[in-house]
């Protein structure tokens, strides 16, 4: 829900403020005895959850999946940020007023991969604004980065204890699960079969079909099972020993969102799928008695369905435990 007009003009006027007190403090000096205190925000992780504008007409634009843009606020000066499918490091530093709840916020040169995120996208939008970054204000636990000249609000959420919206942990059963579904997974890279390089994998878990037992969605990454689409999304059922493959989805991108139980065993799924020039689209998948099947697409730039981000984020090749082949 947009902010109230009230709302965005005290944060307008919060932010000239903030600017006019980082410029009072880069001439004024510390007392001698004064006991160094280390920067605000320092070790701080975040998610964007709006970008507001002063402009009515645009008013708060909120990202689909907040946890694919986050801010890392490092204890050496490094900044680390995910801006939806690229990444960027550089500086950041702040001129902190007698309130440390306040002041004045700044990134120094942030370099950044140029890939073409599917829309909708925030992170070309992000990017460009963060260079005009002047303030801070830490409320009701939000961190609010002001822009030059009344530019806008980029509004942050803790990210810490909220997880990367995966889990990477090795799970020897589901490896198994996965090699036996793809045996071509099984060459190790070198081998006269012809290797299919590193292969890793994230995955989520949610109970689809009703039974009590928590079944699993994954995520393969890596050169073999990725394209210029998305990657792999498998789904498995747990069943009392193992894990039995419902579903294959060769090009799927993340999030993937359970609605809610509806009158059916089975809930449904939605994924996102792009790639090839056509825009990003929401794909729901219906259990039709043997495996998912696709049942109706909606454009993405309306915005997510509603539901629970099962499996979201955008982790890379690395990040992912990595699928070990097993004898």
């Amino acid at each position: 829900m947009p902010f109230p007009t009230s709302t965005a003009l005290r944060l307008g006027a919060w932010a000239a403020g903030a600017v006019a007190t980082a410029s009072f403090l880069a001439g004024a000096s510390l007392p001698l005895d004064a006991a160094p205190q280390p920067p605000p925000l320092q070790g701080t992780t975040w998610k964007l959850v709006g970008i507001q504008s002063m402009d009515d007409a645009q008013g708060l634009r909120r990202p689909a999946d907040p946890s694919r843009y986050t801010l890392s606020l490092q204890t050496d000066g490094r900044a680390v940020l995910q801006l939806d499918c690229n990444r960027a490091t550089g500086s950041w530093q702040v001129e902190p007023s007698a309130d440390p709840g306040n002041g004045g916020f700044r990134f120094g040169p942030l370099n950044s991969t140029k890939a073409l995120c599917p829309e909708p996208s925030l992170g070309g939008l992000l990017a460009r604004q963060l260079p005009y970054v002047r303030g801070y204000l830490l409320r009701d636990g939000r961190l609010n980065l002001s822009l030059l000249a009344d530019g806008g609000i980029l509004i942050w959420e803790p990210s810490a204890g909220a997880g990367p919206g995966y889990s990477n942990r090795p799970d020897p059963a589901l490896e198994a699960a996965i090699l036996a579904a793809s045996p071509d997974l099984r060459r190790t890279v070198g081998s006269t079969a012809g290797g299919m390089g590193r292969i890793s994998y994230v995955h989520g878990r949610t109970d689809l079909d009703g039974d009590g037992r928590q079944d699993v969605l994954v995520y393969l990454m890596g050169p073999y099972v990725c394209g210029t689409g998305g990657c792999t999304l498998l789904v498995f059922r747990q069943e009392a020993r193992g894990y039995r493959l419902v579903s294959s989805f060769p090009t799927s991108r993340l999030p993937v969102i359970v609605p809610a139980a509806g009158r059916s065993r089975w809930r449904d799924l939605w994924r996102m799928q792009s790639g090839g020039g056509a825009p990003a689209t929401w794909v729901r998948e219906v259990f039709d008695g043997r495996g998912y099947r696709s049942k109706e697409l909606i454009p993405a730039a309306g915005g997510p369905p509603v539901g629970t981000a099962v499996l979201s984020g955008n982790p890379s090749l690395a990040e992912g435990a990595p699928l070990l082949p097993r004898p």
